[in-house]
């Protein structure tokens, strides 16, 4: 099996990322990682320039990952390979049957028995204040592995091969928000298949804060008006 090469990007440096600090526990010779440093670009450009035939001669899976993710998991790579033997592209959470609607959140697009997947966060216990001690918090949405129609961008894994071969790309149209919804029903159409599988991870992220920012509801309305008809299943 050949190494997995992990993408990650960062508006600051390297070392203060949970990525980063979680590559102690994995072989160098089953990941390498390449953080894009001070990043001032949308995910889905910066992305994109792995998905090629230079990639592919060196790595068969690419793992695209957000900066606050600590991978906490020593059989990443056998787990990867062992699901790409069935899915296209893998994650950790995900929906399958969603409706694109208002609010355009993956967990709120559909009913809650087609959730799948499982996440980890850190979350400070009520009875510690003012220190850095922290409980793991697993948010459990559904079983794991199935196949879904959209998984969390906090996590994306590809098939190098297959991808490259139906020409799928992560959208540009998306900076940050909604570019993993839009990505996810892209590849649909393609008829790649999206899995979730059972890989330990800490998201050291609050997610999003607030539905009202400005940011945020210019991208949903932007999906709704490329997306808005789109009733998908697994």
């Amino acid at each position: 099996m050949k190494p997995i090469l992990i993408v990650s990007c960062t508006r600051g440096t390297k070392s203060s990322t949970k990525i980063y600090q979680s590559m102690n526990i994995l072989s160098g010779g089953e990941v390498k990682l390449n953080i894009v440093e001070n990043n001032d670009e949308s995910l889905p450009v910066v992305y994109n320039r792995f998905l090629n035939k230079k990639t592919q001669n060196k790595h068969d899976i690419v793992l695209f990952v957000h900066d606050d993710v600590y991978i906490d998991d020593l059989k990443l790579r056998g787990k990867l390979y062992s699901n790409m033997c069935v899915y296209d592209i893998v994650g950790l959470a995900g929906c399958i049957k969603p409706v694109i609607k208002k609010p355009t959140l993956w967990h709120l697009m559909t009913s809650r028995e087609n959730l799948r997947g499982s996440v980890a966060h850190p979350v400070k216990p009520v009875t510690k204040t003012g220190t850095d001690e922290y409980v793991i918090s697993n948010t459990s949405f559904g079983y794991t592995p199935c196949r879904v129609a959209i998984i969390d961008g906090l996590f994306m894994a590809v098939n190098l091969k297959k991808i490259l071969k139906t020409g799928w790309k992560f959208n540009e149209n998306f900076d940050f928000h909604h570019y993993d919804i839009a990505s996810c029903l892209d590849a649909n159409k393609l008829r790649l298949k999206i899995g979730v599988a059972p890989i330990h991870v800490i998201h050291d992220s609050p997610g999003l804060l607030d539905v009202n920012d400005i940011s945020w509801t210019k991208s949903q309305e932007k999906l709704l008006e490329l997306y808005g008809t789109t009733n998908n299943s697994d």
